[in-house]
């Protein structure tokens, strides 16, 4: 991880991907959706929970982080971030296949609970396009020993990453009963 180290190049890297990501999730609503069998469509209704999965993977692995790192465990704590920035990676993935191929959903539930629903998906969508510059400078900050800037960075990045790998779960559990399966 050479680059990581090249503070101009990885925020260069981190600013064209931390753009780059809700420019492509934004156009999804805009391509029009190929058409499937319906095994295939199918197939395509499992990526939420996988997911959701993936994101309270995330959540988990995220708190394991910071006991390895309140135990003084620097090593294990690299690594366990180190997974939880893949699994954050796969759900993204995984999110854009999901949101390409199949039209969005809309939630079905009415009253206090419709407004809940909202108040946790605006909350969620706007803190994961933040924490995308966040974590990742968060991260190369870490990995490169700049642990002064690691550490101001990560008192509000980490707080917001739970947040935002939680609440995904929240949603899919919210709007799984209104997939058309």
């Amino acid at each position: 991880m050479n680059w990581i180290k090249n503070q101009t190049l990885t925020n260069r890297l981190i600013l064209a991907v931390s753009l780059l990501i809700p420019v492509v999730v934004s156009a999804l609503r805009y391509i029009p959706h190929p058409v499937f069998d319906d095994a295939t469509r199918q197939a395509l209704y499992t990526l939420p929970m996988i997911n959701a999965t993936l994101n309270g993977t995330a959540f988990i692995v995220l708190l394991a982080a910071l006991i390895a790192i309140k135990s003084k465990n620097i090593a294990l704590h690299k690594r366990l971030t180190s997974i939880a920035l893949t699994l954050s990676v796969l759900f993204l993935v995984s999110y854009v296949v999901f949101h390409y191929t199949t039209p969005s959903t809309p939630f079905g539930g009415q009253g206090s609970v419709r407004t809940l629903y909202f108040i946790i998906l605006i909350s969620h969508v706007l803190l994961s396009a933040a924490i995308v510059p966040l974590a990742l400078l968060a991260y190369a900050h870490g990995f490169s020993g700049r642990y002064a800037q690691h550490k101001r960075l990560v008192r509000f990045t980490y707080p917001l990453w739970l947040y935002v790998t939680l609440t995904g779960v929240i949603v899919y559990l919210m709007i799984r009963p209104y997939y058309p399966l």
